[in-house]
């Protein structure tokens, strides 16, 4: 066996050759189970022999050509070149090889078990050190079970759960579209101009197995996986519904609802609206778009072509998050909303609300300018809002008012 330098040498050498993408190794570390009491037993003069018993078990165990080593006092390491499967292989061969033999040490002889901990080299475990790292806690890991077992750490597996965490969740959201599987939940945008009617803002909910999901669990997942575009088009066909359904019980009732830049160069949403305002008698004016500031910004062209169309239908096009540009009032110069929602880090801290105060002032003035109107999100107290009012902010929402609920029973009276 190598020394304890050669051998990480040889670790360095190897680590880099997988960095380059050339070939598969994995790093063992191995040592036999209770060695104290084995030190007791066979007596600290024989401490030596034992671990040359140990080292020579170990290396007719190997396959021809592996480099190992006495690393420690009482570990041994050993390279391996091979996939994780080979190197689980390998390393099961190794346990079943120590419990499976009596080693005799001068005239005494024992059954001793070995537990091995390893790690499977990769992108993401692509140093010496961390490859020893990994190797050192999954050996830990099995000596503190007992022993006599193997544990390794693969890079890979990771990346595969990570995969089919990503995939399930990608089901799930295919299933919910096509069974219903969504739910929109309301929040009360509240006039502080006196504006009659009902106005609430829809929030997406999924159902899975018997629980809500926040969308904070999956729209990541949806963006990456191209699927924003139908969970909008879910959205607003289904909000489009509900506004039906109140106008027909007697509620003058508008939606607020989200829509992603993917929707913006995809005509089919515009078609979602206009087959299902028809559908439902609904006027567009019911039906109020909204997106963020920086997500127009970087698909402007798409965005005011997205707006045009919107328009044309009725319905209202505003931009949610506004004010946390570098320059949000430049973007007004080319993209003409109906309204703005401004962004929540000007509401939601109370302690920083006065240091807000003059922006929220001017956001609210630019907009009575041009037309707009304005809705402030997350407030949290009554001064809050008595200093909106004061303002000109025409809405504000937040959990002090009602928190997002499943049905719309908040009293705008």
């Amino acid at each position: 066996l190598l020394n304890r330098s050669t051998f990480l040498h040889a670790l360095e050498v190897v680590v880099s050759q997988v960095v380059r993408g050339e070939g598969k190794y994995a790093l063992l570390l191995v040592e036999p189970d209770h060695y104290q009491r084995l030190l007791q037993d066979f007596g600290l003069d024989s401490a030596d022999a034992l671990i040359a018993a140990l080292a020579g078990r170990l290396a007719e165990t190997l396959p021809p050509g592996t480099t190992a080593a006495r690393f420690g006092e009482r570990s041994f390491g050993v390279l391996l070149k091979g996939d994780h499967a080979h190197t689980a292989e390998i390393s099961e061969r190794i346990r079943e090889a120590f419990a499976s033999h009596v080693f005799n040490v001068g005239d005494r002889s024992a059954a001793i078990t070995a537990s091995v901990g390893g790690v499977q080299i990769g992108e993401k475990i692509a140093s010496v050190g961390q490859v020893l790292n990994r190797a050192s806690e999954c050996l830990q890991s099995v000596a503190a079970l007992g022993g006599n077992r193997c544990e390794l750490f693969d890079p890979g597996a990771v990346d595969r759960a990570e995969e089919e965490r990503v995939q399930n969740w990608i089901d799930l959201m295919h299933q919910a579209l096509e069974s219903n599987g969504f739910v929109l939940h309301f929040q009360p945008a509240v006039s502080l101009q006196g504006e009659p009617g009902e106005f609430y803002e829809s929030f997406l909910r999924l159902e899975n197995n018997g629980e809500l999901v926040a969308p904070h669990i999956f729209l990541d997942i949806a963006e990456e996986n191209g699927m924003l575009d139908a969970l909008d088009r879910w959205v607003v066909k289904r909000s489009i519904e509900v506004v039906g359904e109140r106008l027909r019980a007697g509620h003058d009732t508008r939606l607020l609802v989200k829509v992603s830049p993917p929707s913006f160069a995809d005509d089919r949403l515009l078609k979602v609206i206009e087959e299902q305002l028809a559908a439902h008698g609904v006027p567009g004016d019911r039906i109020w778009l909204e997106a963020q500031e920086a997500k127009v910004f970087t698909h402007l062209r798409q965005a005011q072509a997205f707006l045009a169309g919107a328009s044309k239908l009725g319905c209202r096009m505003g931009l949610e998050k506004f004010g946390s540009g570098l320059d949000s009032f430049q973007l007004l110069a080319h993209f003409k909303p109906d309204f703005l929602k401004i962004d929540r880090s000007f509401t939601e801290d109370q302690a920083k609300m006065t240091e807000h105060q003059q922006k929220i002032r001017d956001i609210a003035e630019r907009a009575r300018a041009d037309g707009m109107q304005t809705i402030a999100e997350y407030v949290q107290d009554a001064a809050t809002m008595s200093f909106l009012f004061s303002a000109g902010v025409d809405y504000v929402q937040g959990f002090f008012l009602a928190p997002p609920a499943a049905t719309m029973t908040y009293d705008f009276s």
